[in-house]
C-alpha cells in the first residue's frame, strides 16, 4: 500500500520534539556510515535558475531511501513532495506533502545542534526574525533547553510584536521584543537567525563568550546573516562540508577575504552527535551551526512519521495501477 500524508496529517501526529528525536537519529546514522545522500541537486529551467531542487538519500540503518524534490521561485510558490521507499524491495511507501515537515524539520536541526553545542545553563534566547522558520527555531531550542526569556528582533514592528505575542502564549515563557539588533545579541546565550537578510543582522563584536548561535537563513554564496568576525571567533559546526562550502555565504565570504580558511570548519554535526567530534570544549567558547538541510534529515524523519502515520490510521492510500499485459520480465535480470 502506498500511503498519501498531508501536512494536516503530519501537525496531528508529529510534534516538535518528535522532529527533535527524529533529526538527531538522522546525524546519529550519519556519523555511523548508515546513510547514503548526495548534496542539493540544482537543475534549470529555460526561464528560471534553480527551478527544481532535488535532496536524495539512502538510509540503509532503517531499510528506506528517496528524495525530496521541490520548485522555488515560482509563481505558485514553494511545492514540496517526499517521495519515500522501501530500501530492500524498492516498493513506493508513501507520498508526503513536505511543507510542514520541511518547516519544522529545519527548525528541529537547530534544537539537535543546541542540544549538543549551546552551555546546558543555557536560558536566554535572541531571535533574528519573526516569520514561520523564526518559531520553529524557538520551538526546536526550547524543547531542549529550559529557556527562560526570548528577544526578539526584526525590521517590522508589528511583525515583531504578533510574533511575541503568539509565542509566549503557545511556549509559555517571557518573549519580548528588542528595538534594535544589539538587544538580541548582548546578554543572551543562544542566537538564531532565520531571515531573508543578504547582509549581517548584527555585528560579531557583540557577542559575548559562551555564545551558542544558529544560522539558518538563506543558503546563498553571495548572502550571510553572520559577519565574518562572529564567524572567525567561532567554533564552527555544519550539516555538511560539502554543502556548506558550495552555499553557504557565512563560510564562503570570510574564505574569500582571507580571514578563514575551510579548515575553520571545527566538524559535521553528525561527527559530533556520534562522538567522534567534541562539540563545546569549554563554557566560554563561541559555538556556531551552519544551517542549509541535507537529505538524510528528510529521510529519516519521513520514515518516523510514516511508521506513526502506520499506527495511528491517519493519511489516505494512493492507488496506482499496474498494467499487466506489459512484459514485466523485460528489463530484468536474474541475480545470482
Amino acid at each position: 500500500m502506498i500511503l498519501f500524508i498531508t501536512s494536516e496529517d503530519v501537525k496531528s501526529i508529529f510534534e516538535m520534539p518528535d522532529f527533535v528525536a527524529s533529526v538527531e537519529e538522522s546525524y546519529l546514522l550519519l556519523g555511523r556510515d548508515a546513510v547514503q545522500m548526495l548534496p542539493r541537486i540544482y537543475l534549470d529551467s529555460k526561464t528560471r535558475p534553480g527551478f527544481l531542487k532535488l535532496m536524495p538519500a539512502n538510509v540503509a540503518g532503517l531499510n528506506v531511501g528517496g528524495l525530496q524534490v521541490y520548485t522555488s521561485g515560482t509563481h505558485a510558490g514553494v511545492q514540496k513532495v517526499i517521495l519515500l521507499f522501501d530500501g530492500l524491495t524498492g516498493a513506493l511507501k508513501a507520498v508526503l506533502e513536505a511543507d510542514r515537515v520541511s518547516w519544522m524539520r529545519t527548525g528541529a536541526a537547530s534544537g539537535v545542534a543546541t542540544k549538543y553545542l549551546a552551555r546546558k545553563d543555557a536560558g536566554v534566547v535572541g531571535i533574528f526574525g519573526s516569520g514561520r522558520q523564526a518559531r520553529s527555531q524557538l520551538m526546536a531550542v526550547s524543547a531542549v533547553r529550559n529557556i527562560e526569556r526570548v528577544i526578539v528582533y526584526s525590521p517590522d514592528i508589528e511583525h515583531r510584536r504578533e510574533y511575541c505575542r503568539q509565542m509566549e502564549k503557545q511556549l509559555g515563557i517571557e518573549v519580548v521584543p528588542a528595538k534594535a539588533p544589539v538587544e538580541a545579541v548582548k546578554g543572551v546565550d543562544i542566537i538564531c537567525t532565520a531571515t531573508t537578510s543578504r547582509d549581517p543582522v548584527f555585528k560579531g563584536e557583540w557577542v559575548a563568550a559562551g555564545t551558542h548561535i544558529n544560522a539558518i537563513g538563506a543558503h546563498y554564496p553571495d548572502r550571510h546573516e553572520v559577519d565574518e568576525i562572529a564567524v572567525a571567533k567561532s567554533r564552527v559546526v555544519v550539516d555538511s562540508r560539502e554543502r556548506a562550502l558550495k552555499e553557504e555565504g557565512e563560510l564562503l565570504i570570510p574564505i574569500a577575504k582571507g580571514m578563514i580558511t575551510a579548515d575553520h570548519i571545527h566538524a559535521e554535526l553528525a561527527e559530533v552527535v556520534a562522538g567522534k567530534a567534541a562539540g563545546r570544549a569549554s563554557d566560554r567558547d563561541i559555538t556556531l551551526f551552519s544551517s542549509g538541510g541535507i537529505a538524510g534529515e528528510v529521510m529519516v524523519t519521513a520514515a518516523r512519521i510514516y511508521e506513526r502515520a502506520i499506527s495511528r490510521g491517519v493519511g489516505q492510500e494512493l492507488k496506482i495501477p499496474r498494467d499487466d499485459s506489459l512484459p514485466r520480465a523485460l528489463y530484468t535480470k536474474k541475480r545470482r
